[in-house]
């Protein structure tokens, strides 16, 4: 079964590579694109005799080509919102009331409107979807914070409240209420949750070069934020053991730890490597072929987990040196007898600029990027808890790259949104139990060095059984 999608002229590839996304990707269904002199989008099912169609409003791309990509093709704020009723639609939604990024709300006040074998959706689903997928308003002129990343404060997302729910994931949910609603034989693809648990080792060692300041600054956290005296005598003792060459008393060496816990659970960790120095003092910490970097990259593919790129600190903005990094990431996990079936990665600090970024990973040929939260708050940055296709804004023309948003880190919750442990744990929790919902990826980031005390150890622990439970118990539901 087939869907025709009749669509207004303009935007034809911004179209298609959403269209691709939502249709194909999300729902499995396949579909024929139509440009017509339209005003709005008009879906049929292929050798229909009934006639049906689901109109959606067509609000994005019907922006004037001088504003595209412009403040005036933003979404109007306040954005309009909806409590969905349960006579409306039986779309799974985090909650009834729903904000509308870009749509046309109908006279009486309705989202989903039936009339005979037509049915309006006051939503539009594809523009909504684009804006948010593409970071399209972090072209727009806007505060940035003093590592030049677009600050959660900032977004639409975070102003509107709407951060920490999968917005699109629940969009396109509406929009198979619909198509199932007046095709009940259409059938849909349903995607499987993953557990993603990623590591940017940015610090692999504590003990090597620590002078008097950096070590008076280190004990005195381990009694005031760690509350774990007994790391001081570790980080002592991790001194004079790594002058002998013996590496496993080192705080930050933690590598066996998550591995360790990550098997247990039938988990894959990625760690993901800087290659190269490009931010002067921020850089600076390892060398691949050192042996200890070398070894634990042997170790690391040897027990199946997987290396990955943590692109330098000015390489956000660098096609040329991320290229030359991969590059040189690649020479040395060869040497290490390292094979994978593809590549990925994030960016140091999380710096990313758009599309300059997308566009510099897709050129190295590097399958992923993983850069895409905010630092300063957790949630869905791109509004879905799903992997896909990047699409270059100014080339207007979809990548081969695939983003793989990252939804929680461990920094975000303790040094920037400062919560307590409990607080901290049920946040993330909810946050994979949203992701649970759709079929999501779950995709957390914990550093080595933020599992050096014991308390460290057990919050990240704690995480990950309650989602493992969440997804198993989940999982037990659906095949029964």
């Amino acid at each position: 079964m087939s869907l025709i999608v009749e669509c207004p002229e303009a935007y034809e590839a911004e179209r298609r590579y959403i269209l691709d996304i939502v249709l194909t990707r999300m729902l499995g269904l396949s579909y024929e694109a139509v440009i017509r002199h339209r005003d709005d989008v008009r879906i049929t099912l292929r050798d229909d005799p009934s006639g049906a169609d689901v109109l959606l409003p067509d609000v994005l791309f019907k922006t004037p080509r001088e504003e595209w990509l412009g403040e005036r093709s933003l979404p109007r704020r306040p954005l309009a919102r909806h409590r969905v009723s349960p006579d409306e639609s039986d779309a799974v939604l985090v909650e009834a009331d729903l904000p509308l990024i870009y749509g046309e709300p109908m006279r009486n006040g309705s989202l989903v409107e039936r009339q005979g074998t037509r049915t309006r959706l006051a939503l539009d689903v594809f523009g909504s979807a684009f804006f948010m997928l593409t970071r399209y308003e972090e072209l727009m002129p806007s505060v940035r914070d003093i590592h030049g990343r677009f600050p959660a404060s900032a977004s639409l997302a975070f102003r509107e409240r709407f951060l920490e729910r999968p917005l699109i994931n629940e969009y396109v949910e509406l929009l198979w209420s619909v198509l199932r609603q007046t095709w009940p034989r259409l059938k849909r693809k349903r995607s499987e949750f993953r557990i993603i648990m990623t590591h940017d080792i940015d610090v692999p060692l504590y003990s090597p070069g620590a002078g008097l300041f950096r070590v008076s600054k280190s004990l005195a956290a381990d009694l005031l934020r760690r509350r774990d005296p007994s790391l001081i005598v570790r980080r002592l003792r991790s001194g004079q053991a790594i002058r002998r060459g013996v590496f496993a008393l080192d705080p930050f060496n933690t590598f066996d730890f998550i591995m360790d816990l990550s098997d247990r659970y039938g988990l894959r960790s990625a760690f993901y490597f800087i290659a190269d120095e490009s931010g002067s003092v921020i850089d600076r910490s390892y060398r691949l072929d050192d042996p200890f970097i070398a070894g634990l990259m042997k170790r690391i593919g040897a027990r199946g987990h997987e290396i990955g790129l943590h692109g330098s600190y000015n390489s956000y903005r660098e096609p040329s040196r991320v290229k030359q990094e991969f590059e040189r990431l690649l020479h040395e996990a060869e040497r290490q007898g390292v094979r994978q079936d593809e590549w990925g990665g994030r960016q140091h600090y999380l710096r990313w600029e758009n599309p300059l970024t997308w566009r510099g990973w897709d050129a190295a040929g590097l399958d992923y990027d993983s850069s895409l939260t905010y630092v300063d708050h957790l949630g869905f940055r791109s509004g879905i808890c799903n992997e896909y296709p990047a699409f270059d804004l100014d080339a207007g023309q979809p990548l081969r790259l695939r983003e793989r948003p990252l939804l929680v880190m461990e920094g975000t919750l303790f040094s920037h949104m400062k919560l307590s442990a409990d607080a901290a744990i049920a946040r993330t929790v909810e946050i994979a139990r949203r992701s649970m919902m759709y079929g999501g990826d779950f995709v957390l980031l914990w550093h080595n060095h933020t599992l050096a005390s014991a308390r460290e150890r057990e919050i990240y622990r704690t995480i990950l059984q309650h989602v493992v439970d969440s997804a198993r118990t989940a999982s037990t539901s659906l095949s029964h």
